[in-house]
């Protein structure tokens, strides 16, 4: 009974607390929309799932899953699940709203919150407890952080919102100041254009008017003509009347004269009145008389009397009648004489008016004349003056002409001293490299590595920006190197030895050599005086070939070798050629190589081969970046003839005693085409075509005044050019790039060319340099100065200078039909080691490239260890070992 009264009551008791559970779930639930709306589950779930009401996967579920898209539709599922925990649930929802939700909780259950968090200490124990505050707590500053930081944020976002703002109103004044100035200008661009067409409408009445007033005025002069040609008329008639009238004069007599003079008098005409009418009233009374009836006949000498009468009446009639036809033609004529001598008085007048305008003309005009006779006689003064200073500068010039031919035997003999200067200096740099290598030797091999890696580290970071031009494999068909030797032999050639130059000859380079200074009246007679005993002299230029830009557009440099003497001529001829070779691009190589055929200096006495010469009949411009272009043709010379004009490029010059061989211009220096149009004997032998637009820019830049050059392309220097005599010239060091922009500066066989930033490319100091001949020279004398142990012989044979120097050779004759044809190679000299210049070629790199120095004994390993990284499988590439080979002498010098 008692178990089944404790079951009784159990069952009571659960019956009670779960209606005491949903009516207090029932309470929630109709609060259910304020707090789906209100409430973050984010902020519900750490404190729940501490209370272990829920797990991670409930968590999970409830913030994460696809089929909440809301934070309402989150906070009802986690309220269902806290529902089917029952009463725990319950009062872990309570404790959740309790400690964040303090509103929400007041106002389910009426009571303040306490925050006690009974449940976290029932489950977890104090630690928990602690270790869950101190979460909130980092939360907490986590959030404070954050909001600080938005804060402050904010505050530098408003700052600069309110010095745009300020900066914004300000321009905002401006403008409105802007705007008021241009309504300004506009109200007044309107009022002018107003004033503008009515000032049109001004001008266009004027002009109309003007107009119609030069129609009239035409018109009033081709009327005046007509008068004029009427006047003339009349005076013409005038003139033959008078000369009737003086003509029936003479032939009239002089009684009838004298009573036309008498009849014409007022006297004479009042008596003959008076007299005719005396007869008229006799004659009437006789007609009475006769007339009356029954009177007594007339007798007859009475009769014959009245007939006399009758008949003299007759004739005074007759008489009368012609007299007044006289008097009023001759009155006629006095008025027409007149009205003509009126108008004779205002042409007078006219003619008078026109005479002083005339006069006051020529009188203007004579004033002129004596300003321009006073004028000419000062320019008289002023060219005489002028003819005065040209005859003074003239003789100054032929004086500074002497003293110029007077400091330059002094600098010939300054040069050979410094020559010698050099060779010492070169010396001791030579036993000075010498003893600091022994004394290297004798440190540590520890401060040789760190010196070895420094300097290697270096050397690839030049090479990073600029690659050397010298590799063969790069070539095909047996192209020579940069500027090395790198040829086939001519089959059947003899082999030519080569020959050292003594410190001696050293001495006569700069006296022998045509290039680097520019010759006078005593150099040329001094080298006419050596030409007889010495014919044969080395005329020898640098190979250059093709380079490409940083843009990857190869641009062809030059090649010029020396000659080769022939036994069959007396003049010896001088082959020069150009290879003009591009670098290979998209796996192919082409090649462009011109043969130049120069002759020698022969004997002075005989002109015949330097009159057929047609270089000094043109000038040219450009070079191997443009083209090479004519500027000046002679008039009437052969050339002219031949359809040589300006603006003509070169394109090739054909070389008969070389067997079809050409000699390309196109992409050839200027230096170059110079030197190969020397020996330019026959018009017909030069190939070009008119290119206007390619010249076009040239002759601008010509016009203008600016410095133009043809030429570009980048050199590396290995020899050091140090305390120039010429101002103008360039300090360059070892390994030093230049940047080469003209090969024949101010017309000489010198270069010009600025100094290269390695790493940003850009040039920087500008001034001249030796060419590859005199440059090649210089590094024989450094060369020859750091061999102190070998001995020089000063009597070497000058004559077999040029066949010491160079080697006649060709390639191979075997070759497909995709080939060139066969070429010639000139090589400079037989030293290849001896490069003053290498062409070089700017590449851009996109990040540094990593060098290892390492000894044989661990570079496998360390390649390997470098290679199994799991990073680095990417970044490195496996590539055959190499070793360093042995330094030359002319390496260790740079």
């Amino acid at each position: 009974m008692a178990a089944l009264e404790n079951a009784s009551l159990q069952t009571c008791s659960l019956s009670e607390q779960e209606e005491e559970e949903d009516t207090i779930w029932e309470k929630i639930e109709s609060a259910r929309h304020q707090l789906t709306r209100s409430l973050n589950p984010a902020k519900l779930t750490p404190y729940l799932r501490q209370c272990r009401v829920i797990d991670e996967q409930d968590e999970e579920e409830v913030l994460n899953s696809c089929r909440f898209p809301c934070k309402s539709n989150q906070t009802g599922y986690l309220m269902d699940i806290l529902r089917r925990r029952g009463k725990r649930g319950y009062e872990a929802f309570l404790e959740s709203l309790e400690f964040y939700y303090p509103e929400h909780y007041t106002r389910l259950t009426g009571r303040e919150p306490a925050q006690r968090c009974s449940m976290i200490l029932d489950e977890e124990g104090p630690e928990g407890l602690t270790q869950f505050l101190m979460m909130e707590v980092k939360k907490v500053r986590a959030q404070r952080k954050e909001h600080l930081l938005k804060e402050h944020q904010l505050q530098v976002k408003n700052q600069t919102l309110e010095q745009e703002q300020a900066r914004m109103e300000q321009q905002l004044q401006e403008l409105q100041k802007v705007q008021e100035r241009c309504q300004r200008l506009r109200d007044e661009w309107e009022s002018n254009s107003l004033e503008l067409l009515r000032l049109k409408d001004e001008n266009y009445m004027m002009a109309m008017r003007y107009a119609q007033l030069c129609e009239e005025k035409n018109m009033a002069v081709l009327r005046s003509r007509d008068l004029q040609l009427v006047v003339d008329q009349l005076k013409c008639k005038v003139t033959s009347l008078e000369e009737e009238c003086s003509l029936l004069r003479k032939q009239a007599s002089t009684p009838p004269q004298r009573e036309v003079e008498e009849r014409g008098h007022p006297d004479a005409v009042s008596e003959l009145w008076a007299e005719n009418q005396r007869l008229t009233a006799s004659l009437q009374e006789l007609q009475g008389m006769l007339q009356k009836p029954g009177e007594v006949p007339v007798p007859g000498s009475e009769q014959i009397l009245l007939d006399i009468l009758e008949h003299d009446w007759k004739e005074a009639q007759d008489d009368r009648q012609d007299l007044c036809q006289k008097l009023n033609s001759l009155q006629n004529e006095l008025q027409w004489t007149e009205e003509l001598r009126d108008k004779y008085l205002q042409e007078v007048e006219d003619l008078q008016l026109k005479y002083r305008t005339l006069q006051k003309d020529c009188d203007l005009y004579k004033h002129r004349m004596n300003t321009v006779l006073l004028q000419l006689e000062e320019i008289e003064k002023e060219r005489d003056q002028a003819i005065q200073h040209r005859d003074g500068v003239q003789l100054q010039y032929s004086q500074s002409l002497i003293e110029k031919d007077q400091y330059r035997k002094r600098v010939r003999a300054l040069e050979e001293e410094r020559d010698e200067l050099l060779s010492k200096l070169s010396q001791a740099e030579g036993l000075n490299s010498t003893l600091e290598a022994q004394l290297q030797r004798c440190q540590g091999s520890r401060s040789l590595g760190k010196m070895c890696s420094s300097s290697y580290s270096l050397c690839s970071n030049l090479s990073s920006t600029w690659s050397l031009v010298d590799n063969p494999s790069s070539f095909t068909n047996g192209v020579v190197d940069a500027l090395g030797v790198s040829a086939i032999p001519f089959p059947g050639d003899s082999a030519i030895q080569s020959m050292d130059m003594t410190p001696d000859s050293e001495k006569d380079i700069n006296r022998l050599s045509t290039f680097p200074f520019p010759p006078c009246v005593g150099s040329i007679l001094r080298r006419q005086r050596e030409d007889r005993c010495m014919p044969y002299k080395s005329l020898s230029c640098g190979s250059f070939r093709s380079i490409e830009d940083a843009t990857g557009s190869g641009f062809a440099s030059t090649s010029l070798g020396a000659f080769s003497s022939s036994s069959s001529s007396t003049y010896n001829r001088v082959k020069s050629e150009i290879c003009l070779s591009m670098l290979p691009s998209r796996e192919e190589v082409t090649r462009r190589s011109l043969v130049v055929q120069l002759p020698s200096m022969g004997h002075p006495s005989n002109p015949s081969a330097q009159e057929k010469r047609l270089r000094a009949d043109i000038s040219i411009i450009g070079g191997n970046r443009t083209g090479i272009y004519v500027q000046w043709v002679k008039p009437g010379s052969r050339v002219e003839d031949a359809g040589l004009r300006e603006g003509c490029r070169l394109i090739e010059l054909r070389v008969p005693s070389l067997k079809e061989e050409v000699l390309s211009l196109e992409n050839c220096t200027r230096e170059v085409a110079y030197l190969s149009l020397l020996h330019w004997d026959e018009p017909s032998r030069l190939v070009f075509q008119l290119d206007l637009e390619g010249y076009q820019p040239l002759r601008e830049a010509l016009e203008e005044g600016k410095k133009f050059s043809g030429d570009s392309f980048y050199v590396r220097t290995n020899l050091s050019l140090l305390e120039p005599s010429d101002p103008y010239a360039l300090c360059v060091k070892c390994r030093e790039i230049l940047h080469v922009t003209d090969t024949m500066h101010k017309g000489g066989l010198e270069w010009y060319c600025s100094r290269v930033d390695p790493l940003t490319m850009r040039d920087l100091d500008k001034g001249t340099v030796p060419n590859y001949s005199r440059a090649h020279q210089l590094l024989k004398i450094q060369e020859k100065g750091q061999m102190p142990g070998q001995q020089r012989s000063h009597k070497n044979n000058l004559k077999k200078r040029a066949l010491d120097q160079l080697r006649l050779v060709k390639s191979k004759p075997q070759r497909s039909s995709k080939q060139p044809p066969q070429q010639l190679w000139l090589d400079p000299c037989s030293d290849t080691r001896l490069k003053p210049y290498s062409l070089v070629r700017p590449v851009v790199v996109k990040m540094p490239r990593p060098v290892v120095l390492s000894p044989n004994c661990i570079a496998p390993r360390l390649i390997r260890n470098l290679v199994d990284l799991p990073t680095s499988r990417l970044d490195f590439h496996v590539c055959p070992a190499e070793s360093c080979r042995r330094s030359t002498p002319g390496d260790l010098r740079q």
